[in-house]
C-alpha cells in the first residue's frame, strides 16, 4: 500500500447505498403496516404499489454509470431531432371556415391559434424588450456554474453567435452606464476581442432518473442575455390571459386534485416537448417581429459529445425562451380546440373561456370532452404524446406539476436523491432532505401520531445521527430542505421517541433566535465590481421579482460548512 504524506488525513466517507437499501425496505415495512384502518384498500394498494416502484427511481448509486446515462439521453435527443426534421415546413393551412360547416378542422385550428397568440403577444417594442434585458442566474457558454457572477458574465470575450454581437453593440449604445461600466471592467482587454464568436450552445445533462438523464443545452452568454429580456416580456403579456408562471403550479395541482374525483379534465403529458416545437410552426403563430427577435437570439445548432448538429427543433431546455413559447404554442391550440368544439362564429376564441384550459409548460390541462381532438391536433404538429402519463377517463388519478392524486388522495411518492458527495460532510445535509420530506409525507398518509411511533424508517434515520455523533440543527421552515430539520411541530415528540442532541439554538432579551445551519459553499471568491451592479439595478432600481423557473446549479465543486443565521420571527420552543 502507497503511504499518504505525512499530515494527509484520510478523508472520512460513508456508504449512500447501504443507506439506501435500508431505507427502501423501511419504506415498505412502513408502508405494509402503518395506514389507519378506515383506509379503503384499493388506497393502500396504489400508495403501497406506487411507493415501491419510486423510492429508488431517482437514486444514482456507486454503480450507475453516467456515460451510460450520458449516452442513452444524447440517443433519445438525437432521434427527436430527426423526428422534428419531418416537420420544418411551411404550414400552408387552407382558409379558416369558422361556420361550423364541417370544414377542415386542423386548418380552423391553426387560424384560430394564430389569432390568439397574436391577440396574447402584440405589440412588440425595441425598447420594452431592452429594457427587460437582464443575465441569467445560471452558467452559459464561457461561464462555468461554480462562479455565475455578473463580473463573469460581463468579462471579455462574451460569447455569442455572430447574428447576436451587433445587437449587444446596440443595447450598450442604449443603456450607456452598463456600457461604461462594463468597458471599464475590461479595460486591459483589446475591444476588437470583446466577443468570442461560437456556431451555437453545448449539451449537457442533468439528472433525471437511474435510467436516463435530462438534457439542457448551455446557450452563449450574449444570446441568454437577449432571451431573458423576451423571457420576461412573453411572462408579462401571459399574465394578462390567466398564465401567471408564478401561480400556475399551485393552481394546476388543485386541478389535478379536482379533477381525480369529478374527472372532468383530463391531465396531458408529453415526451420531449421542449424539443419538439418547430421553427415553422412558430413562424406561422408568432407575430413577425416577435418571431424574428427569437429566432435572432436562438442558437441554431449544438455540441453534443464533441459534435456539432443542427437542431431541427425551434429550441432547447436552456434557451430563456423555450418555458413561454411551449406554453403558449400548447395553450393557443387548447383554446382554438375548445372554440372548434363550441358554438362559435369568431375566429378569436372567446376570452371566458380561457380559463378552462391551463398550461404550465408542458403540463397541459384541458376538459376532458375535448382531449383527444387536441392530441390529435398537437401530435399532428409534431408533438409527442407520453400515453403513460396522459389520463382522461375516469381512473381516478390525475397528475401535474409534482400534484399526484387518486380519488382526491395525494399519492406522490417520495423519490429518494443521491447525496452531493460520499463524504462525510454530506451525510448531514442528506439527512435532512430525506427527514423534511418524508414527514410532511408520512403525516398526510398515516395520522400525526402513528407515523412516528411505529416507523421503522424514523427510527433508522435518528439512529444514524447518534451513530455518528450529529447534533441535529433546527431551521425555520423557510430554509432549504438541505440546512437542517424543519420538523418544528413535533420536536418534543420526537426527543422522547428517539434520543437525540441538538445543535446550540439561542434566543436573545429581544427575542431574536440565532441557529446553526449547514450551507453549501463553492470554492474560490470572486472580487466584486460595484460599477457593474450599480449599472445593472440603475435600469430598474425597485426590488426584483424572483424568477418563477429555477435555475439548475449543480452542487459539485464545494461542500458543506456550518453557518450561522437569525430570525426574528421564529417562535420556536426551544428544546434543552
Amino acid at each position: 500500500m502507497r503511504n499518504r504524506p505525512k499530515g494527509l488525513k484520510r478523508k472520512k466517507l460513508f456508504n449512500p447505498d447501504g443507506i439506501a437499501e435500508k431505507l427502501a425496505q423501511g419504506l415498505n415495512r412502513d408502508f405494509g403496516v402503518l395506514f389507519p384502518e378506515s383506509t379503503p384498500g384499493h388506497v393502500k394498494r396504489f400508495i403501497s404499489e406506487a411507493q415501491s416502484k419510486s423510492t429508488l427511481k431517482k437514486f444514482l448509486g456507486s454503480k450507475t454509470k453516467q456515460g451510460d446515462l450520458n449516452t442513452t439521453t444524447y440517443i433519445k435527443f438525437l432521434y427527436v431531432n430527426e423526428h422534428m426534421k419531418k416537420f420544418n415546413k411551411p404550414i400552408e393551412p387552407s382558409y379558416p371556415r369558422v361556420s361550423k360547416l364541417h370544414g377542415d378542422v386542423f386548418s380552423n385550428v391553426l387560424h384560430r391559434a394564430k389569432a390568439l397568440m397574436h391577440h396574447v403577444l402584440t405589440p412588440f417594442d425595441e425598447d420594452d424588450w431592452f429594457f427587460e434585458c437582464k443575465n441569467s442566474s445560471g452558467s452559459s457558454i464561457g461561464v462555468p456554474f461554480t462562479d455565475t457572477s455578473i463580473e463573469k458574465k460581463f468579462a471579455f470575450p462574451i460569447s455569442a453567435t455572430e447574428k447576436v454581437t451587433p445587437l449587444y453593440d446596440r443595447y450598450l449604445t442604449y443603456d450607456r452606464h452598463l456600457k461604461s461600466a462594463v468597458m471599464q471592467h475590461n479595460e486591459r482587454y483589446p475591444l476588437e476581442d470583446r466577443y468570442s464568436i461560437v456556431s451555437g450552445s453545448r449539451a449537457t445533462t442533468v439528472a433525471k432518473t437511474n435510467s436516463i438523464n435530462r438534457m439542457i443545452c448551455v446557450e452563449p452568454t450574449g444570446n441568454m442575455f437577449f432571451q431573458q429580456g423576451l423571457m420576461t416580456l412573453m411572462y408579462q403579456r401571459m399574465k394578462k390571459v390567466g398564465l401567471d408562471v408564478e401561480r400556475l403550479p399551485k393552481e394546476h395541482t388543485r386541478l389535478a386534485y379536482e379533477s381525480s374525483i369529478t374527472s372532468r379534465n383530463a391531465t396531458i403529458d408529453w415526451s420531449s416537448a421542449s424539443d419538439c416545437v418547430s421553427l415553422e410552426l412558430l413562424r406561422w403563430l408568432l407575430p413577425p417581429k416577435w418571431f424574428y427577435a427569437v429566432n435572432l437570439v436562438r442558437s441554431p445548432s449544438a455540441i453534443i459529445d464533441g459534435t456539432e448538429i443542427d437542431l431541427a427543433m425551434f429550441s432547447t431546455m436552456g434557451n430563456a425562451v423555450t418555458f413561454p413559447l411551449e406554453t403558449l404554442v400548447f395553450w393557443t391550440f387548447a383554446q382554438a380546440v375548445l372554440a372548434e368544439e363550441s358554438d362559435t362564429n369568431t375566429i378569436l376564441p372567446i376570452k371566458e373561456n380561457f380559463s378552462r384550459c391551463s398550461v404550465f409548460g408542458d403540463d397541459c390541462i384541458v376538459p376532458a370532452t375535448i382531449a383527444p381532438v387536441f392530441i390529435d391536433m398537437m401530435t399532428r404538429v409534431g408533438f409527442i404524446v407520453n400515453t403513460d402519463k396522459t389520463f382522461i377517463d375516469d381512473c381516478g388519478f390525475r397528475e401535474s406539476c409534482g400534484g399526484d392524486y387518486y380519488h382526491g388522495i395525494n399519492v406522490r411518492a417520495f423519490y429518494l436523491k443521491a447525496p452531493t458527495s460520499n463524504a462525510l460532510s454530506a451525510l448531514e445535509p442528506w439527512l435532512y432532505i430525506i427527514l423534511n420530506s418524508l414527514q410532511k409525507k408520512y403525516i398526510s398518509y398515516f395520522g400525526e401520531f402513528k407515523y412516528l411511533y411505529n416507523s421503522h424508517v424514523f427510527k433508522y434515520l435518528f439512529g444514524i445521527f447518534q451513530k455518528y455523533n450529529i447534533r441535529i440543527k433546527l431551521v425555520p421552515d423557510y430554509m432549504p430542505d438541505d440546512s437542517g430539520l424543519k420538523c418544528l411541530d413535533d420536536v418534543t415528540r420526537l426527543r422522547m421517541a428517539f434520543p437525540m442532541t441538538f445543535s446550540l439554538v439561542h434566543r436573545d432579551r429581544h427575542g431574536t433566535v440565532s441557529f446553526n445551519y449547514c450551507r453549501y459553499t463553492y470554492k474560490g471568491k470572486q472580487r466584486r465590481v460595484d460599477e457593474l451592479h450599480y449599472a445593472v439595478w440603475l435600469k430598474k432600481p425597485s426590488l426584483q421579482t424572483r424568477d418563477p423557473l429555477i435555475h439548475y446549479r449543480p452542487k459539485i465543486g464545494g461542500g458543506y460548512v456550518v453557518a450561522k443565521a437569525s430570525s426574528p420571527t421564529w417562535n420556536l420552543l426551544i428544546p434543552h
